[in-house]
């Protein structure tokens, strides 16, 4: 770009020769005029130069200020809002505790309030355990007390049933009954059947006695070997004492003996009765027993 002093020199002589041409002005006279405005011109470029300096300063200072300000002003307000985001957040932090603090209080009261509720509860419910269990301890003495009683009775029964235990094992048993045909004395292969089934239960017990007894039926004995029911029912003891003795029973513990027709089991007046009569019986008689009706 052409400076303002250039671009005046021209305009000068663009006037200079203008003037030149016509003739009014001399060579001297043009060159201190020319002088004279060029010493103007170039002031006046000074001072524009100067005023343009200074405004570009003043500019550069309004610019620089209006970029502080700005910065000061942007700076300002994140420091209002960081200060309003701290208030913000203090105001919360103040309510959060202050609410919490009211939320303990009220969980606190709460749960003092159920664990009293709680403890009423439980002492009522212990207070009527407690009547359940004295209840349930007076029925366990209750029972106690009847079970001791009826231990007290059953020891009772057995000492009763020991003594008739005792008493019945004193007492003579019958073991067996052997049946006889009419007038007969001899042992039927049932009979020995019947005495071998006691051999045994007869010689576990070597201090009893034996007794075989022969009955008969009450008929007369009007022929034969022996002369009435009497002879008749000794001589079936005799028959089923010397079996006995074969099996290997000691003599000495064998007694026969014949009661005839005096001791029926069954009516003498019919056949079925008669044939029940007319048997033999053996009866263990233990030591010591008290009843001996033979």
């Amino acid at each position: 770009m052409i400076s303002r002093t250039a671009f005046t020199i021209i305009a000068l002589l663009g006037v200079a020769l203008v003037v030149s041409s016509c003739g009014k002005l001399d060579q001297e006279e043009f060159d201190m005029w020319k002088n004279e405005h060029v010493s103007q011109m170039e002031q006046a470029d000074a001072d524009i130069t100067n005023k343009v300096t200074m405004l570009e300063t003043k500019v550069d200072q309004h610019a620089k200020d209006a970029e502080d300000a700005i910065s000061a002003a942007k700076n300002e307000a994140i420091a209002a809002s960081q200060q309003g985001d701290a208030d913000t957040i203090a105001a919360a932090n103040q309510s959060a505790m202050e609410q919490d603090a009211q939320l303990r209080a009220d969980l606190t009261k709460a749960i003092d309030m159920q664990g009293q509720k709680a403890m009423e509860f439980a002492q009522g419910e212990d207070a009527k355990l407690q009547e359940r269990i004295d209840a349930h301890d007076k029925a366990d003495a209750a029972q106690d007390d009847a079970i001791k009683k009826l231990e007290s009775e059953v020891m009772s029964l057995k000492e009763g049933l020991a003594v008739v235990e005792a008493e019945v094992a004193a007492k003579p048993t019958l073991v067996a009954t052997v049946r006889f045909g009419s007038g007969q004395t001899r042992l039927s292969t049932g009979g020995q059947g019947i005495l071998d089934g006691v051999v045994e239960q007869l010689k576990a017990d070597s201090d009893a006695k034996i007794i075989v007894v022969g009955h008969a039926d009450g008929t007369p004995v009007l022929r034969g070997s022996y002369r009435s029911n009497w002879d008749l029912s000794q001589a079936r003891a005799n028959s089923a004492a010397k079996y006995l003795e074969s099996k290997g029973i000691d003599t000495s513990r064998i007694e026969a003996i014949g009661k005839a027709h005096t001791d029926p089991i069954a009516p003498q007046n019919t056949s079925a009765g008669r044939a029940m009569n007319r048997r033999v019986e053996v009866i263990l008689i233990p030591a010591g027993a008290l009843d001996q009706p033979f």
